[in-house]
């Protein structure tokens, strides 16, 4: 490390310390009075007896869609660069092809153990996963908790065989994750057109309505999670996507 960079981090530290300093010292208590009154009308006015999944999903649910559309821009580019990759290394795989099947190292970090596990391993994270989804508005996960479960599930679904499979597919899981999407776009906004406005339940005094929309919330983060981050691992390690 030279002296510059070694300036540069020393800097950086002090700099960090003394913002974080005046919080560590300060016998100032931190406020309560939005904590007290989440807990104490989240359920009433949500339906969702998880506080987390009342204020992603419903007092803070302009925020949700944002990450999600953030998510959504991320892995287009994702995608995009992946595809250029591939395109550029068409040649190598072609030289690659033409070798005899006992030179080639096809498989050479996949067992025959990987496969079995994971071909047993998937179907149950699948399962899981949509219970994290449907479950989240009363118990600890949700959507963004059950789409990385789901994500994995179909990670495992590609390492377990080489078969081809729809789940697997990255065209697929690309059409999934735009019709999660929209779904969500429309699901959050067209309570426009009833009373409580922008954003909002249809009936915050009916708590089983208000619990419905959050599971479909839910469900709808899930799936795009859950796909976004599916098809861009599945695509690094050289997935399916010509079906």
């Amino acid at each position: 490390m030279n002296k510059r960079s070694f300036f540069k981090i020393f800097i950086t530290t002090f700099i960090v310390f003394f913002i974080i300093l005046p919080i560590i010292i300060s016998n100032t208590s931190w406020p309560t009075l939005a904590r007290d009154y989440l807990f104490e009308m989240a359920l009433d006015e949500t339906g969702a007896a998880n506080t987390v999944s009342s204020i992603y999903l419903g007092y803070r649910l302009l925020d949700t869609l944002g990450e999600t559309l953030v998510l959504f821009v991320a892995i287009i580019g994702t995608m995009s660069i992946l595809s250029n990759l591939h395109k550029q290394s068409l040649q190598s795989i072609e030289t690659y092809s033409k070798l005899p099947l006992e030179k080639r190292a096809k498989n050479s970090l996949r067992t025959n153990l990987v496969e079995v596990v994971a071909s047993k391993l998937g179907p149950i994270i699948l399962l899981f996963g949509l219970y994290v989804m449907l479950y989240g508005h009363i118990s600890p996960g949700g959507g963004f908790q059950g789409g990385v479960i789901l994500a994995s599930a179909i990670v495992f679904l590609a390492l377990g065989t080489e078969v081809k499979s729809k789940l697997t597919n990255t065209n697929v899981l690309f059409k999934i994750e735009s019709f999660s999407f929209i779904s969500l776009i429309l699901v959050t906004t067209y309570v426009v057109f009833f009373p409580n406005g922008f954003f909002s339940n249809i009936d915050t005094n009916n708590t089983f309505i208000s619990a419905s929309i959050i599971i479909i919330l839910n469900i709808m983060i899930g799936l795009k999670v859950g796909t976004s981050l599916a098809s861009v691992i599945i695509a690094m390690m050289g997935g399916q996507n010509d079906h």
